[in-house]
């Protein structure tokens, strides 16, 4: 396998694991191999196809982040605003969590 490959399959192998700091560097380091011209002409197929796979995961991660993110979004949401009642079953109507500052 060439160096190029090789990075290519660690910086995919990273981005499942995701330790996306590795596999940016593993990126890095295949770009300044690309740009140095170091690609061996063989080899171009084989790393288009590899930088496709990466392409996908990482979309699929973003797309992850954001489904998750409007997950936690509905959650807190929803969790302001959930009604209390006593033991006879009387509305309190009041939040069961108070409102918080947003952190992020």
């Amino acid at each position: 396998m060439t160096e190029a490959l090789l990075l290519l399959d660690q910086a995919r192998r990273h981005l499942i694991a995701s330790e996306a700091d590795l596999a940016l560097e593993k990126m890095q380091r295949f770009e300044k191999l690309l740009a140095a011209g170091n690609l061996p002409k063989g080899g171009v197929e084989a790393c288009a196809e590899a930088l496709q796979a990466i392409r996908a995961l990482a979309e699929a991660a973003r797309e992850g982040i954001t489904a998750a993110k409007r997950q936690i979004a509905e959650i807190t949401a929803i969790s302001r605003n959930l009604d209390t009642y006593d033991h006879q079953g009387k509305k309190l109507g009041r939040l069961a969590v108070p409102h918080r500052e947003k952190r992020f």
